[in-house]
């Protein structure tokens, strides 16, 4: 089941987190980043403090989702180190063909809500998708290897601001 959005006035952020908030191949020589944990099989989880910061900003204009293949597991293991609420999940079919394999649980969660969505895994059908949507859309795709950087922030934050009133 998918979390209930909770505030339909601000357009939502959907946040993926391998290869965004925790880049591959992140080590003790990335700059910037520290392990902040290990989960199963030994996958270590690191992030940026930077990204703490830039997150709580973000919900001054967006509504924060998490859309990453964590799903609730966001939550309960990547929140608290971030310092975030609990956020609304898309769960994800993981069975509907497509070459962004998260779109089609994306568009049935957005609907017609404006939204910025960052993913190291768009493709082609999803920026199709944005073009042809009605409501405004704006899709970052950060290099794997970097995850989210301040431009990225600053692309957001000014998406973010257009909408506030």
């Amino acid at each position: 089941m998918t979390s209930e959005p909770s505030d339909p006035s601000k357009p939502y952020l959907l946040i993926d987190i391998d290869g965004v908030l925790s880049p591959f191949g992140a080590s003790e020589t990335t700059p910037g980043f520290q392990k902040c944990g290990t989960i199963d099989g030994g996958f270590d989880i690191w992030l940026n403090p930077a990204s703490r910061e830039t997150l709580l900003q973000m919900q001054t204009w967006f509504e924060l989702v998490w859309a990453t293949s964590w799903e609730h597991h966001a939550n309960s293991l990547v929140a608290p180190l971030l310092g975030l609420p609990h956020l609304p999940v898309i769960e994800f079919s993981r069975r509907i063909p497509a070459d962004t394999p998260k779109l089609p649980d994306v568009q049935a969660f957005v609907g017609s809500r404006p939204c910025a969505w960052i993913d190291d895994t768009l493709y082609l059908d999803a920026f199709r998708w944005a073009e042809e949507r009605k409501a405004e859309t704006l899709l970052i795709k950060p290099l794997p290897s970097i995850g989210l950087t301040p431009e990225h922030a600053q692309q957001l934050e000014d998406y973010g601001r257009s909408f506030a009133k």
